[in-house]
């Protein structure tokens, strides 16, 4: 119980977004969910504003009375004279009732045993599961309860309504009676808890709507769902007001569920003939209800089409909602106008005022508007004429996410598919709903049909029809002659004239496949007839950004292909559109986000495309020569120059012998590989004299005593997640003593197969110690062997640095700290005596790297102790840095210590982790506000925050990183779609409108793996989109941070921008699919340096140590007398779990004792154990 308290009382305040439509369909009042049922949108009117039942004087003649609350009623008389005439009671401020009013009740108060919400939570009483059953983790949302006696009030103890608008207006409204299991139906006291002051309330919702004969009502709190039963007796007659309307809206969804093409009248019928539920105040439904209640009802269908499938026609545009909108004058989207914030517990701190809206530049607003709707502050420049009439697909729905089909007419008629372009409709498969929903509301008259359209003069398609060469022709001479094909600089296709360089749309094999376009680099004819060179562009559709990409922008790619002139369907114009000269201080400008206007033959390229990594970058600058002009192409190039670079290579010939010609220097993929460099090398490459141990076997299945683990048998298999017998074996390193090629028969030697002479050094793991030996060894250590054997060049994957740490001129830390694949060795290794010697002089002296071919010869010798020294790190100025989101600085540190960037800014709101950041930099300015407000005030002109501290400016930041929080991507939230989610996930937006803003030469946004799959990577593609538009070079991966000594298990996902014109490096190859450059990292190499675990709470001080260089103060989470016993209990072989605990009586810490499971129900789906016990300690597994 007391575990339940605690993990309640860290409960957010927000509710769940997402919509369930369980029961049936259900009505939702907004974006929080019930979880039977859709609910009550935090911020979102429930309804119309509800009139007081009493009558208020017309406001043209009322004025608010200073001295008093109420108002006064005035008369004006002749030349400006006036009096008093009567003065209106005064109302609470809270609940908005007359204070005099007779029929103004107050709440009589709570019985003495009642509860307080959290604690009435953990009552036995309301429990369904036992804290030790499995299906206690089963919640997929806050816990569900019924309430019955129940009476709602404000602060001041008034009874009062809960549907007038007061939950939107942020007045905090309570209720108190008995809480029953959500499994009770009976609604007496018997069996419930009695609690007080239950909420504030931060929603209220309806469900139920599925046929049956009751609508149910409930509230949502800070900590737990409530069902309402019956009210109480003081509570009745205010809540049979509400009655009417819920059960109104209740008939008029569910009518509508099944009949969408009926008319008013037959819903008028249908109302008008439904006999209300027993006891409720009123006897029948009217017409005159209905009107009355329409405002309610037409937004209950609203948010019934939102929870729908995108597939479903919506409700709204039916012609009996229609007419219902026009008679009753509906309001439609009037329940979004009022927006409130999510109330706060009471103790919550008073700084936290809920989250703000994103603050964005004109560029990331127009992209993210449609995803981000009502997180993202509107922008007024958007309200104009224009785009206020203008309906525009939402653009992230799975409809809007589809492919053109490429069949249907509207897809035949557009200009990618080869028609004329004239009917300008979406294609029959991707009709967006909400589109659908707006134009409904707008024009009674919409006609889906495509309007059939005289079919163009087309040229005929199909690479293999033959219509088309009687059309083509050669204009001019040829320009050159190149064996037996002619040359030539233009062409005349359908009397229309192209030339080398223009662009030209390409006719698919597939019809219904779009137009292929392409530049021709070369055109010439040949035995294989008319042909031209084509290098391709990639549209945007067909890269990671898919359908949020510019239908007009396309990439750069390295494709390029020979085809027959004949293919050529037109030509089209590309436009290469470079960043402007003043490119960095153009951020947060009101630039149009269309580069060129759609003509259909018209199209612009800003980047080159990696389809391989994903990445844009700008375009090559790859010219061509005099002689290949007449048929450059920039593609070609490119890839030869790629494969010129893989293909392995030596050079600096030293002499030959004994058939063998030697080498200095060998390269590959661009990479010099030198007699004596360290080499990482395949796992297979060479074997240790020292047999290593057999690897652990996974420990067979053994017989288990079923009554002492009754839980056991849930191992269905001997899999292990995570095992580091999965893991793979690190590289082979080695030292590099000769490089040689075989000599052929025709006295040439083969270069073709490179081979390398190596010293082998060991690993810890790979003396005679085995695995022992590393967990007191220091990961980048290694041992010098005299053993040495030959190895293929093609095995090696990188090169590293190996020295001898007694030649350092610095201290080993510091050494390995300097820079990646470093390692050293302090002694040598002698697999044949197993003993651990001083290294020979040749291995310590830094100057004798080899013996050349390692016999002696002094030409080879003295060409090798040249050794290359190792090339001067390059010193460059620090990156001026502003790390928003920063937390207390463990992404800023990690810039530090690699010595790239120098944070002068940071923005953090959480005051304990922005203290931290200052101790941690002294020398940084840490803004403690709103990353919204701070942009705002910026993008304003301001110079200064409400502090006095000084803003950056644009042309200040050199590189902006930042992990926006990750709580609304993560798939360990279970919450991740309530409003409080989607405002966090929003930051990215305000995120990258400081890229925009400050256009910084470098920008690194990080976040939790799922970022990358979040709403069909919706947001991903969302991002990447924004960075393309804004003209940055960009890439993203999934990085496993197991390689950067942390926790093994965990990923994050980071993506990368450089300014354009930069010139941007590949990701370092992780190489985890055939080794690593280390071994895995252990739990052990993570829990070693702590002291012995002990528990107790995390220390409430901020975080300092993070810039010390030792771990100090570790203390581990503050854990239950319970919980620490059943960690004690778990066994410690690998694959060890709670399935493995011992069903026994324990003396916990806190002096309370532990009771054995009863397991007295028979399991449905594993049946009983091999001794015939039960395994179900429930009825649930009964299956029933």
């Amino acid at each position: 119980g007391s575990e339940i308290k605690d993990e309640i009382t860290q409960v957010k305040t927000s509710t769940p977004a997402k919509v369930s439509r369980r029961s049936g369909r259900a009505s939702d009042f907004g974006g929080s969910s019930s979880p039977f049922g859709l609910s009550h949108k935090e911020g979102e009117a429930l309804s119309a504003p509800q009139s007081c039942p009493r009558a208020e004087p017309d406001p043209k003649t009322l004025r608010k009375s200073e001295s008093q609350r109420g108002w006064t009623l005035w008369e004006g008389g002749a030349h400006g004279a006036s009096r008093v005439l009567q003065t209106t009671p005064p109302k609470c401020v809270d609940c908005r009732q007359y204070l005099d009013d007779p029929d103004l009740k107050f709440f009589q108060g709570d019985p003495d045993d009642a509860l307080e919400e959290p604690e009435m939570l953990t009552d036995e009483r309301l429990s369904i599961f036992d804290a030790n059953e499995d299906g206690f983790e089963s919640y997929e949302d806050l816990p569900q309860h019924k309430v019955t006696s129940f009476s709602v009030y404000d602060k001041r103890g008034h009874l009062c309504p809960f549907d007038t608008g007061l939950i939107e207006r942020n007045i905090e409204l309570y209720f108190s009676g008995a809480v029953k299991p959500i499994y009770d139906d009976n609604p007496c006291l018997d069996g419930g808890v009695r609690a007080k002051k239950l909420g504030p309330i931060n929603a209220w919702w309806i469900t139920g709507f599925d046929g049956g004969e009751k609508a149910l009502i409930g509230f949502t709190t800070a900590f737990a769902d409530y069902i309402l039963m019956e009210p109480s007796e003081e509570y009745a007659p205010i809540f049979a007001l509400m009655q009417e309307k819920i059960y109104m809206s209740k008939i008029v969804v569910e009518f509508l569920q099944n009949n969408r093409d009926v008319s008013y009248e037959d819903l008028l019928n249908k109302i008008e003939t439904t006999v209300p539920p027993v006891g409720l105040n009123f006897n029948r439904f009217t017409e005159d209800s209905l009107l009355r209640h329409a405002q309610f009802v037409v937004e209950q269908v609203e948010s019934y089409d939102e929870a729908g499938d995108s597939d479903e026609p919506p409700v709204l545009i039916t012609p009996c909602m229609r007419d219902l909108i026009k008679l009753a004058g509906v309001t439609l989207g009037k329940r979004r106008a009022v927006r409130r914030q999510a109330i706060r517990h009471p103790t919550r701190i008073d700084k936290d005022k809920g989250p703000t809206k994103a603050t964005t530049t004109k560029l990331v607003y127009l992209i993210f508007d449609t995803f981000f709707s009502e997180q993202i502050e509107k922008d007024e420049r958007e309200d104009d004429k224009e785009n206020a009439t203008k309906r525009r697909r939402c653009g992230v729905c799975e409809v809007c996410q589809q492919p053109e089909c490429g069949k249907c007419k509207a897809c035949q008629n557009m200009v990618k598919f080869g028609g004329s372009g004239r009917s300008k409709q979406a294609c029959l498969q991707r009709r967006c709903p909400n589109l659908a929903v707006r134009e409904a509301d707008e024009d009674e008259e919409v006609d889906d049909n495509i309007p059939e359209m005289p079919s163009p003069k087309k040229m005929l398609q199909g690479r293999k029809k033959k219509q088309n060469k009687s059309r083509i022709s050669w204009v001019g001479e040829p320009i050159k002659s190149d064996g037996k094909k002619d040359f030539y600089q233009r062409v005349c296709i359908d009397s229309e004239t192209l030339e080398v360089g223009d662009c030209v749309s390409v006719s698919p094999d597939d019809p219904t496949k779009p137009l292929y376009l392409a530049r021709v680099t070369a055109m010439w004819e040949d035995s294989s007839g008319q042909m031209f060179h084509a290098h391709w562009f990639c549209p945007g559709s067909d890269t990671v950004l898919g359908a949020t990409s510019d239908p007009l922008e396309l990439f750069l790619v390295d494709e390029c292909e020979d085809m027959q002139l004949s293919y050529i369907h037109g030509k089209v114009t590309v436009v290469y559109k470079p960043p402007s000269e003043n490119w960095a201080m153009e951020g947060g400008l009101d630039m149009e986000i269309k580069m060129v206007e759609d003509d259909g033959r018209t199209y612009f390229y800003q980047m080159w495309y990696d389809q391989e990594y994903a990445r844009f970058e700008t375009p090559p600058r790859v010219q061509p020569t005099e002689d290949n002009k007449y048929k450059f192409c920039m593609s070609c190039a490119r890839l030869d120059e790629v494969r010129h670079k893989e293909i392995p290579k030596v050079a600096e010939p030293l002499e030959e012998g004994d058939g063998k010609m030697f080498y200095a220097m060998a390269t590959k993929n661009g990479v010099q590989y030198r007699v004596g460099d360290g080499v990482y090398l395949l796992p297979e490459a060479f074997s240790f004299s020292m047999k290593p141990a057999s690897p652990a076997k996974r420990p067979k299945k053994e017989a288990v005593d079923e009554d002492l683990h009754p839980e056991h048998y849930r191992k269905y298999s001997e899999y292990i997640k995570g095992s580091n017998l999965d893991a793979p074996d690190p590289f082979r390193v080695g030292r590099i003593k000769e490089i040689f090629c075989h000599i052929r028969s025709n006295g040439k030697p083969n270069e073709a197969d490179i081979k390398l002479r190596i010293w082998k050094f060991y690993r810890p793991e790979n003396t005679h110690k085995s695995m022992k030996a590393t967990y007191h060894a220091d990961i980048n250590l290694l041992y010098w062997s005299d053993e040495e054997t030959t190895v293929d060049f093609r095995a090696v994957q990188g090169r590293c640095t190996v020295v001898y740490g007694e030649d350092l001129t610095e201290s080993i830390q510091d050494y390995s700290a300097g820079g990646l694949d470093r390692f050293y060795f302090l002694e040598a290794y002698n697999a044949k005596t197993k003993s651990f010697e001083d290294p020979p002089n040749h291995a310590r002296s830094s100057g004798n790297k080899g013996k050349g071919k390692g016999k002696g010869k002094g030409k080879s010798s003295s060409a090798c102790e040249q050794s290359e020294p190792e090339p001067a790190e390059l010193k460059l100025p620090k990156l001026r840095t502003l790390d928003v989101f920063s937390g207390c600085g463990g992404l800023s540190e990690g810039f530090h210590q690699a010595g790239v960037s120098e944070t002068l800014w940071a923005i953090e709101m959480w005051e304990p982790a922005a203290q931290a950041f200052r101790l941690n930099n002294p020398g940084t300015t840490v803004f403690t506000e709103d990353c919204n407000v701070l942009l705002k005030l910026v993008m304003s002109g301001e110079k200064t925050n409400s502090l006095g501290q000084k803003l950056p400016q644009k042309g200040d930041v050199e590189m902006l990183c930042g992990g926006p929080p990750c709580q609304g991507f993560s798939g360990m939230n279970r919450f991740n779609s309530r409003t409080y989610s989607k405002f966090k996930n929003s930051l990215v937006v305000s995120f990258l409108s400081y890229c925009d803003y400050y256009r910084p030469r470098f920008f690194l946004l990080e976040n939790v793996r799922n970022f990358v799959s979040f709403k069909r990577s919706m947001v991903l593609k969302l991002t990447l989109r924004c960075l393309v538009r804004m003209g940055y070079q960009c890439t993203f991966g999934v990085l496993q941070v197991g390689l950067g000594q942390e926790e093994p298990s965990r990923g994050d996902q980071e993506g990368r921008w450089w300014p354009a014109g930069s010139t941007v490096s590949h990701q370092r190859e992780q190489g985890h699919h055939v080794g690593t450059p280390r071994p895995t990292d252990r739990n052990g190499d993570a829990i070693l340096g702590p002291p012995a675990p002990q528990t107790g709470p995390w220390p409430r001080c901020p975080p300092v140590c993070v810039c010390r260089g030792v771990r100090w103060g570790w203390l581990w989470q503050d854990m239950s007398a319970l919980v620490a016993a059943r960690m004690r209990h778990i066994p410690l072989a690998p694959g060890s779990d709670w399935r493995d605990l011992p069903n026994i009586e324990v003396r916990l810490s806190d002096g309370t004792s532990t009771r054995k499971l009863r397991y007295t129900h028979h399991e449905k789906k594993n049946g009983r154990s091999s001794s015939g016990a039960l395994r179900g300690v429930c009825s649930c597994a009964e299956g029933g």
